[in-house]
C-alpha cells in the first residue's frame, strides 16, 4: 500500500519519463541515437533506485550472487532486446558470444511451442547467467532491474518450486518508482511506433544475435522478431 506522498511521486516519475524519452526519440534517425536514449532510460531506472529513500532501499535482500529470480521466465519489449545484443555485441569475446548464441538457441529450442502454463514452469537458469552472475548487468532487461525482494530465502524456495508466490516480498515503496519509470520508457517507445509485443528475452536475443534484419525491421516501425518468438498468451 502506497502512500498518498508515494503515489504523487510515482505518477510524475512516469510522465518525466514518458517526456524527457518522448523528446530523444524525436530526433532519433539511426540505431546510435536510439541506443543512446534508451541508455539514458535505463540509466534513469538506475538513478531512480539510488535516490529512493536509504530505508527503503535497507530492506532489499538482492546481493551480488544472488540469482534464484535468474531462473523464471523474463518477459521484454523489442528494445530490451537489442540494448541487451548491442552490449554483447560490443563487449563480448569472439568466443563468449558465439556460446551466448549457442545457450540462447537451447533456450529457444526448450521453449518452443510451449504454452504460458508450461513455460512458466521451466525454471531453468538465464542463458546469460555465468557462475551465478549475469554477465551482461549493465545491459540487462528492465524486468530485472525492477525486480526487488525483501527475503532471500522466499525467492530461493520460490526458484526450487515456482509455485511458490513471492508477490507478498516485493518492496512496493520502491517497485513503484521502479515501474513508473520502467513504463514511462515502453510508453514513449510505443507512441513513437515502435514494436511494442512482448517477447520471451532468450528467444528473441538469439535471433538479434543471429539475424541483422531484426535491428533494420524495428527501425522501420515494424515487428522485430518472428511470432515464434513471442511470449505466449495466458492460458
Amino acid at each position: 500500500m502506497l502512500t498518498a506522498a508515494q503515489e504523487k511521486q510515482r505518477h510524475q516519475l512516469y510522465a518525466q519519463t514518458v517526456a524527457s524519452m518522448s523528446d530523444q526519440l524525436a530526433t532519433v534517425t539511426v540505431p546510435a541515437a536510439l541506443f543512446a536514449a534508451l541508455g539514458w532510460g535505463l540509466d534513469e531506472m538506475e538513478r531512480t533506485y539510488a535516490a529512493t529513500p536509504a530505508k527503503v532501499r535497507a530492506t532489499v535482500a538482492c546481493r551480488a550472487g544472488c540469482a534464484h529470480c535468474c531462473s523464471t521466465a523474463v518477459d521484454v519489449q523489442a528494445h530490451e532486446v537489442f540494448f541487451a545484443a548491442e552490449f554483447i555485441q560490443n563487449n563480448f569475446t569472439p568466443a563468449d558470444l558465439s556460446s551466448v548464441i549457442e545457450r540462447t538457441a537451447f533456450h529457444r529450442s526448450q521453449r518452443q511451442g510451449l504454452g504460458a502454463n508450461a513455460r512458466s514452469q521451466l525454471n531453468s537458469p538465464c542463458p546469460l547467467l555465468r557462475d551465478g552472475r549475469c554477465s551482461i548487468y549493465a545491459g540487462r532487461p528492465e524486468a530485472c532491474r525492477a525486480h526487488h525482494s525483501n527475503n532471500a530465502a522466499a525467492c530461493a524456495a520460490h526458484a526450487t518450486d515456482p509455485s511458490i508466490p513471492i508477490a507478498k516480498n516485493y518492496i512496493p515503496a520502491l517497485r513503484a518508482r521502479m515501474f513508473a519509470v520502467m513504463l514511462g520508457m515502453d510508453e514513449a517507445l510505443e507512441s513513437a511506433g515502435y514494436d511494442d509485443r512482448s517477447y520471451d528475452f532468450g528467444s528473441a536475443l538469439h535471433e538479434a544475435l543471429t539475424n541483422s534484419l531484426c535491428l533494420v525491421r524495428w527501425m522501420r516501425r515494424q515487428p522485430a522478431f518472428p511470432e515464434s518468438c513471442l511470449t505466449p498468451p495466458l492460458e
